[in-house]
């Protein structure tokens, strides 16, 4: 199983295309961000705004920077690669192992170093990195998001039978993704309606935990600048740093168990789905 998930792993970043285009959904929340998106909402300050940008980003990373590693799969089916491997002496649920695990390191890796990039950036403009608890937390959290985004993006490519129908989905659930995280546009800008719809969206659970570790210093920062004038609940509550259905608060205790859940679901139906493959 290590010697195919190595190998799933170096065609992966060996394929330039593909890395471009599992970074292209990053590209254009930054661009649209600097173009009208900060323009928009109650940021409070610029640390807060940068923040939650990195926040958005890197909840979106955890989906499609693994869409691009997915494809391997589609290409072996097609190449009829994937028989030859069931039928060696490997079993199978190793072989189905290799090609679920292969995306997630992937995309574990790209969203590492996408906050490494976000974070060379914060402290070049003069802002606060999140504590180091903070940064242990963001790390575990990269973690937990890639595990979900791996089962959900497994689920739906084990229904795709050529590159171009998954080059075409991928797009699809990169750009619903970013929208339903609350990365597009700041969530109080959006109906109720939508935003119940969001909480149901697993990876919005992602997006919100990012925001409230990132977001953190920046908000602390605000309310003690301004001797309490800041009202950062309620900044929270615009930006998606927090959720109330009701009279309910949605804690992170919650968000983590439904990441939990959604994980393991998707990962049985993805490897009920993707042992079908020798066949």
């Amino acid at each position: 199983m290590i010697t195919l998930l190595k190998r799933n792993i170096k065609l992966y970043f060996r394929d330039k295309t593909a890395l471009f285009f599992s970074m292209l959904s990053i590209l254009i929340i930054i661009a649209l961000f600097a173009a009208f998106l900060g323009q928009m909402g109650n940021w409070g300050t610029t640390e807060i705004r940068d923040s939650w940008l990195m926040a958005g980003v890197l909840a979106v990373a955890s989906i499609t920077t693994s869409i691009g590693a997915f494809e391997i799969v589609i290409s072996d089916k097609l190449n009829k690669v994937a028989k030859g491997f069931y039928a060696s002496p490997v079993k199978r649920r190793h072989i189905t192992a290799a090609y679920i695990l292969s995306p997630f390191i992937a995309g574990v890796i790209m969203t590492a170093l996408t906050t490494i990039g976000f974070g060379i950036y914060i402290v070049a403009t003069g802002s606060d990195l999140p504590s180091l608890t903070g940064i242990f937390q963001l790390f575990g959290l990269i973690i937990l998001s890639n595990i979900t985004g791996t089962a959900i993006l497994g689920f739906f490519i084990s229904f795709i039978k050529s590159s171009g129908a998954w080059n075409t989905v991928g797009a699809i659930i990169g750009t619903m993704s970013g929208f339903l995280m609350g990365v597009y546009v700041p969530i109080s800008m959006l109906p109720n309606a939508l935003q119940t719809v969001m909480l149901l969206f697993p990876p919005f659970h992602s997006a919100m935990l990012f925001r409230q570790i990132l977001m953190q210093k920046p908000l602390e920062n605000a309310y003690y600048a301004s001797m309490g004038e800041v009202d950062i609940y309620q900044i929270k509550e615009n930006l998606g740093a927090s959720f109330n259905f009701g009279d309910f608060e949605i804690t992170p205790i919650i968000s983590i168990a439904i990441l939990l859940l959604s994980s393991v679901v998707f990962f049985v139906l993805s490897a009920r789905r993707m042992r079908k493959l020798d066949r």
